[in-house]
């Protein structure tokens, strides 16, 4: 096995333990809600907590991991996540509850920059959109599985023991992190020198077709000259606009088919970890699409799937039958997920190496803006319409076709696989 796929592997592994922490309190949310007596805006706010720490570190993670090293942040990120998942489970009170999920979501903020500062070290930029989408399973195998794991745990134990024996399992990260995950690949211990040498080429390669073209982003620019860029904030409004909806469904979901479609626990946990499945699959052929058929017009991808996961979205909260509602569902995830992967191959082939962990940190904030608004906003369009929850997936559809429509005006390429876009090309000026 090629060094570069076991880093990957660890970082996958360590990041699917992040999503199955972050999931869990959606699966314990109905249990939180009636234990302390709380209204679906109090409920939302207790998932917004948790992205109000973690949006704000999205940036910070990325200069450390710039500055100081991805894998010594990656570790520290782990270690304290992890005590924070299990003092989730300590809590008394909803004050406390914030608090606990804001530093939590702090502890996991900083980790998402130091990991695309590891994929651009180890992977040339031909190959980081399917290294990439491979990270990114994650975000849908750690939904998919935490309905499954969580459940029965909560039948069991009750909610508070979930977040013991997963701040355990983070435990298991953080050695995997420190044993596994390097910076750079001529660190790594044992690798061959065949494989440094093919990663030295490959690099060169990157850095020879880039020579010469007017770049927008340029290899050595500063993190301020960085956000001068129109491109990144397209790719940062682009990428909120979309995790809006993702971040809306997966946190609702559970709730929604309890309390709307009517399902016990143990169909609940059927019925929202589907979706995920298929979306791994989506999110999967994100990468591959990517880098084998859109390279230099990848926004259509993003676009195209984005569209037809609103059109899923709509179709999933309108019809009546049970069954049509978890195809639908289903289908909605593949298609968001798959646009997920897709948009976020954007940064990772156009940010400079050295600007990786803070411009994808930057990028990422966006992302974790729109799951800091998602959960609070959808709460209160229920709460304000009674329990509507039609009208609360309506507001998720609408921001998918925002979404498109930014990476549609904002993104102008030329099909160029070896290198970033020139800055006439990239951003339509």
């Amino acid at each position: 096995m090629k060094t570069s796929t076991k880093v990957i592997i660890a970082v996958l592994f360590c990041y699917f333990v992040a999503w199955l922490d972050r999931m869990a309190i959606s699966m314990a949310l109905p249990y939180i809600g009636k234990e302390f007596n709380l209204s679906a805006t109090a409920l939302g706010g207790i998932l917004s907590a948790f992205f109000i720490g973690y949006a704000g570190c999205q940036i910070p993670g990325g200069w450390l991991a710039d500055k100081f090293g991805a894998r010594r942040v990656i570790t520290s990120a782990l270690a304290v996540w992890s005590l924070f998942t299990a003092f989730t489970g300590m809590v008394s009170n909803i004050t406390q509850m914030l608090i606990v999920r804001f530093v939590f979501g702090a502890g996991e903020g900083v980790f998402p920059g130091p990991v695309w500062k590891i994929v651009g070290s180890w992977f040339s930029k031909k190959d980081r959109g399917t290294a990439n989408s491979c990270v990114l399973t994650s975000t849908t195998l750690g939904p998919a599985i935490t309905p499954l794991l969580v459940a029965p745990l909560i039948a069991a134990y009750g909610w508070r023991a979930v977040f013991y024996i997963l701040g355990a399992l983070g435990i298991v990260c953080v050695y995997i992190s420190w044993r596994y995950i390097v910076d750079k690949p001529e660190e790594y211990p044992g690798i061959s020198a065949e494989e440094v040498r093919l990663i030295k080429e490959q690099r060169a390669a990157d850095e020879a077709a880039a020579a010469g073209m007017e770049q927008s982003i340029a290899p050595k620019a500063s993190f301020w000259e960085l956000i001068q860029e129109p491109r990144i904030w397209v790719m940062f409004f682009g990428v909120f606009f979309l995790t809006v909806p993702i971040w809306g469904y997966m946190t609702w979901l559970p709730t929604y088919l309890v309390k709307v479609r009517g399902l016990t626990l143990a169909k609940m946990s059927i019925a929202a970890s589907i979706p995920f499945f298929v979306a791994t699959v989506g999110m999967l052929l994100s990468g591959w699409m990517s880098d084998k058929f859109f390279r230099g017009r990848r926004r259509y991808l993003v676009i195209a799937a984005e569209l037809v996961g609103a059109f899923c979205l709509y179709l999933f909260y309108t019809t009546p039958s049970v069954e049509y509602a978890t195809l639908y569902q289903s289908l909605a995830a593949g298609f968001l997920f798959m646009a997920l992967g897709s948009i976020w191959a954007l940064p990772v082939i156009y940010l400079p190496e050295n600007l990786m962990g803070s411009g994808s940190g930057f990028v990422n904030t966006g992302g974790q803006l729109g799951g800091l608004v998602a959960p609070f906003a959808l709460g209160l369009v229920i709460d304000w319409t009674g329990g509507n929850y039609d009208a609360a997936f309506k507001l998720l559809a609408f921001s998918c076709l925002i979404s498109s429509a930014i990476i549609f005006l904002g993104i102008r390429e030329k099909k160029n696989p070896a290198g970033p876009l020139p800055a006439a090309q990239a951003t339509g000026r």
